[in-house]
């Protein structure tokens, strides 16, 4: 089992998640961590006692030549920072999105190409069981042809936090997850277009669209309707999913409550409680993609959420802002825009 010395960027609540899992897993090592804040370095301190504490990148990168860095900053910092670590020949773990700009995204998976390293996006809610359970499912053919699903999920998010300034909160912050989600479910489906709106309702302090509706056109003749956003009276998730042979509804919490309700109808039936992933794991989704990430690190096979496959939720991402933008539907899969996340 190949160790891998990794330096951490940014200490926040996701890095410290991330940080707990990985100290359990005898590859890693922790060497180091970056910071700029006390509060940072002081939850660096606690968890990573043995870790030497930086607040540069550029330092860090020459004081220890880490093998693999994980970044969770401010998104507007991660083409900088993404891009610094690969000039020196280190495999990146960057948080989603990966960067705010679809052509600085290209560059940096074709930059890590460039290097011989890794790229990786923090697209970890995938392997959620309940993720896992309806992609499953929907490969065995259980609904036969999907041509129509539903997706909702939304909750009361009132405290604005690092969300404050930004001007798609949603869509870079939440729906990313979500449009992760409906590649891994409908893995046969490609995004082809998108029609989308932002709004903000009276009772939410977002200064930028924190509530999104949209329809998005998939390969294969599948139509889904989308409902995403921080600014909900009360939590909502549903997913619910039509074929030529049945329905199939998944209820819960939110997403990242990963406990869910499935009910199923044959065509023209009626709904029945059914379960669907009991024989699947109830773990936090970090163990399986850092499973996945560690053989990717050690030259296995390149797993989903690489910088290069991430391309096409960012390519579904990139099109969304634009039409939320302009008012208009915007074309995906044959757009020259978004070419290399199709090749």
């Amino acid at each position: 089992m190949s160790k891998q010395r990794c330096l951490v960027v940014g200490m926040g609540g996701i890095s410290r998640s991330m940080v707990k899992i990985l100290q359990t897993l005898p590859w890693f090592v922790g060497v180091g961590l970056v910071d700029i804040s006390e509060a940072g370095q002081a939850a660096g301190r606690e968890l990573l006692p043995e870790a030497e504490i930086f607040d540069d990148l550029s330092r860090a990168l020459v004081a220890l030549k880490p093998d693999a860095v994980l970044i969770n900053t401010p998104s507007e910092l991660h083409f900088s920072q993404t891009k610094l670590c690969l000039e020196v020949g280190c495999h990146v773990l960057v948080a989603k999105p990966i960067t705010h700009d679809f052509t600085a995204a290209v560059a940096l998976v074709a930059l890590a190409k460039e290097r011989g390293v890794t790229l990786s996006v923090g697209q970890q809610l995938r392997y959620n069981r309940h993720y896992a359970a309806l992609a499953r499912f929907v490969a065995s053919g259980g609904l036969g042809s999907v041509e129509a699903a539903w997706f909702m999920n939304s909750k009361p998010r009132p405290k604005v936090a690092n969300l404050a300034k930004m001007l798609q909160p949603t869509l870079y912050e939440n729906a990313c997850h979500h449009f992760d989600a409906f590649l891994s479910v409908f893995a046969s489906h490609d995004p082809e277009w998108i029609f989308c709106d932002g709004f903000v309702p009276s009772w939410s302090a977002y200064a930028g669209p924190c509530m999104v509706n949209a329809l998005i056109g998939f390969s294969g003749g599948l139509h889904l309707s989308y409902h995403g956003g921080f600014s909900s009276q009360a939590p909502m998730y549903e997913f619910r999913l039509e074929g030529s042979g049945g329905a199939l509804k998944c209820r819960g919490l939110h997403m990242s409550n990963d406990t869910m309700d499935y009910e199923l109808a044959p065509a023209l039936g009626s709904f029945a409680v059914c379960r669907i992933d009991d024989d699947i794991p109830a773990q936090t989704p970090w163990i399986p993609f850092f499973e996945h990430w560690h053989a990717y690190l050690a030259g296995g096979p390149e797993p989903p959420f690489s910088g290069r496959k991430n391309l096409k939720v960012f390519a579904l991402l990139s099109a969304a802002i634009a039409s939320v933008e302009t008012g208009q539907r915007v074309r995906i899969k044959d757009n020259p825009l978004y070419a290399e996340a199709f090749l």
